[in-house]
């Protein structure tokens, strides 16, 4: 999805304002792995800042999850927000700042790059189906959100590998 600016290049507008939806994924990035829900929808606005142009883009976005606690696959909503800058002057760009750079190209911006790349970078690395999520039983597998087990809990000896039995002997005579 290009965003035209040409209108607002040749303008004394000092901002414009956007909205709209992904229907799908029209970039080169692999994305099959997110199982993302679409349409992804998105809102922002570009400002003149005489000089340069600050992007501020809220992003809303839903994709297919596995709780990494109980295993039960959810849907999760996700919003996200970018903001960026694109100088005239090419010597302001700094390698070495935090600041997110956007680039114009034949008077349009890439939303969906940019979109996308914000999406990979706002998912976290655990997904919970909700935040007190009790798990599976470690011993019979049961969803301890859907009611308690009835498996014999077992003492702390008993969890112990036999074949490393001998090792709770190793200093009890001895001062530690």
């Amino acid at each position: 999805m290009k965003l035209d600016l040409s209108a607002f290049l040749s303008s004394d507008d000092v901002r414009l304002n956007f909205d709209g939806s992904l229907k799908e994924n029209d970039t080169d990035l692999s994305l099959e792995d997110l199982n993302l829900i679409y349409p992804i929808e998105y809102n922002g606005y570009i400002h003149d800042l005489t000089g340069e142009l600050e992007l501020c883009l809220n992003i809303s976005y839903k994709f297919k999850a596995t709780c990494d606690r109980c295993l039960k696959e959810f849907i999760k909503e996700k919003e996200t927000s970018y903001i960026a800058y694109n100088f005239k002057d090419t010597s302001l760009y700094d390698d070495d700042s935090v600041d997110e750079y956007f680039k114009i190209t034949d008077d349009s911006v890439d939303l969906s790059e940019i979109i996308f790349s914000q999406i990979i970078t706002s998912i976290v690395g655990k997904n919970l189906c909700r935040e007190d999520c009790k798990g599976l039983c470690p011993h019979c597998g049961k969803n301890l959100n859907e009611g308690t087990c009835y498996c014999e809990k077992e003492s702390s000896e008993e969890k112990i590998d036999p074949r490393f039995g001998k090792l709770l002997d190793l200093f009890k005579d001895e001062e530690v």
